[in-house]
């Protein structure tokens, strides 16, 4: 039998820090032909990156490199699928190879452009209320205090994160969703079709409360009480105070009303 060179494909699970890419990495990871869940990919980020900066900065400084912008992203490809390869490798090379980053979502126009496998991308989105509050909780356990300047960047970061859904380059690649749905049928429903992968299975997901977190894990301000759980999407926070709301609501308001996220909290059917 011929060991496989490369998987089918790649999917790459997206969304905005503290969304849900976990919970939604674990769950795809529960298919016979993926791989084990596995920590984030941060180190591969800068690769992918370094060709949208290149590509923003073409006419002043790129284009003093490469001839053509397409002699640009050859070279990071090359730079891309090295890092590919070696993670599939050591996944145990996997039909189908889930991996995730949420630092990496606002770039994911620039790896489909580089990506040599056939890729696609879930992207999952949450409430900005919820998604800033657990950021300020985060900040709390690092010591520090969360201000307003904080809070419209992050909204912005937010934002960032969602803008490749509606990216042309990007039509039949991407399945987008909301946290809040996770856990229904229809939906794993639909994440099976997009995906391919029929053996996604909600009760499968992580080992299902049997794995006690470390110390070292409990000291990571990153670190949620849910990982390593059952799909629980119920909020374990008090809500965002409302002077950060306001700000969340004036930054993030196409993408609320579009996603039936209401500006006091709650949400509507999508």
């Amino acid at each position: 039998m011929n060991t496989p060179t490369q998987p089918m494909k790649v999917i790459f699970v997206g969304g905005a820090p503290r969304s849900g890419t976990s919970v939604t990495h674990a769950l795809l990871c529960t298919a016979p032909s993926c791989n084990d869940y596995h920590p984030e990919i941060g180190f591969v980020r800068p690769i992918f990156e370094s060709y949208r900066v290149g590509m923003d900065h073409w006419e002043g400084h790129t284009s003093q490199f490469f001839k053509v912008p397409e002699h640009l992203k050859l070279h990071v490809r090359k730079l891309a699928m090295q890092s590919m390869h070696y993670m599939w490798r050591v996944l145990k090379q996997p039909k189908v190879m889930c991996v995730k980053d949420p630092l990496l979502t606002k770039n994911f126009v620039a790896v489909k452009a580089v990506m040599e496998w056939p890729c696609q991308f879930v992207t999952v989105l949450r409430h900005p209320h919820d998604v800033i509050r657990s950021q300020q909780d985060v900040y709390a356990k690092s010591g520090v205090v969360m201000d307003k300047v904080q809070v419209y960047r992050l909204t912005e970061e937010y934002m960032l994160s969602y803008a490749h859904v509606d990216d042309p380059d990007m039509e039949g690649s991407v399945f987008h969703f909301r946290y809040e749905d996770l856990g229904n049928d229809w939906l794993t429903d639909q994440l099976r079709a997009f995906t391919g992968m029929g053996g996604i299975d909600p009760l499968l997901i992580w080992d299902q409360g049997t794995h006690e977190p470390s110390e070292l894990e409990k000291a990571d301000p990153f670190y949620s009480p849910k990982y390593h759980r059952p799909i629980d999407t119920s909020r374990r926070l008090d809500p965002l105070n409302a002077e950060f709301q306001a700000i969340v609501n004036h930054v993030c308001a196409p993408l609320m009303e579009r996603c039936g996220y209401n500006f006091d909290g709650t949400m509507a059917a999508w």
